[in-house]
């Protein structure tokens, strides 16, 4: 299977900053770990594999060139509003596909149980859809876009600051990869 993974923003594009903190830094990191665990038995290839800034229609028409069977972006969600004490702050996983797209939704599916197990208490958000996603819309295979979790929030901001929990998230994607392909080769 041909696996095409996208660390959301880069360059110039930090995405969400919460203190030392920047989105596209965390992003490379758990598509770094999980194009390590795929590579010994599909081709993957990454919209980038160094900080640089990739612009939307790029990335998608690489994936489409390449023709992958599958296309992941990761991205860390981040709310926008303060803090305040006694306001409860955003948490939990989320995964994003194009409006009416079947393989789409079996991809995420499949990712769903894996996601959910990121930061299991905060609860998985759900599979959502949005024709606005430019790689959702412009790509031509089954295509997911990952909010791997909250920068801001209290719990997952020092957990997307140690290295092994970026590995950890990675590896769970990767899992969510092997379980797809096993789905689709029962020909469900």
């Amino acid at each position: 299977m041909k696996v095409y993974l996208d660390p959301g923003h880069g360059g110039d594009d930090s995405g969400a900053v919460y203190g030392d903190l920047l989105e596209k830094d965390i992003n490379l990191d758990i598509c770094r770990a999980t194009q390590h665990i795929l590579q010994y038995r599909d081709w993957v290839a990454m919209s980038r594999n160094i900080d640089i800034a990739v612009p939307l229609r790029n990335r998608a028409d690489f994936a489409n060139s390449w023709s992958a069977d599958i296309f992941i972006s990761v991205h860390c969600n981040a709310d926008p509003d303060e803090d305040l004490p006694g306001m409860p702050q955003a948490q939990g996983e989320e995964i994003w596909i194009y409006p009416g797209s079947t393989k789409g939704l079996a991809l995420a599916r499949a990712l769903k149980v894996h996601v959910d197990e990121f930061f299991p208490l905060q609860g998985f958000r759900g599979i959502k859809e949005s024709a606005k996603l430019a790689v959702l819309r412009l790509t031509q295979m089954p295509a997911v876009l990952i909010e791997v979790g909250f920068i801001d929030h209290f719990n997952t901001a020092g957990a997307f600051s140690q290295q092994n929990v970026k590995n950890r998230i990675g590896h769970l994607i990767a899992q969510g990869v092997k379980k797809y392909q096993r789905y689709i080769t029962k020909g469900a």
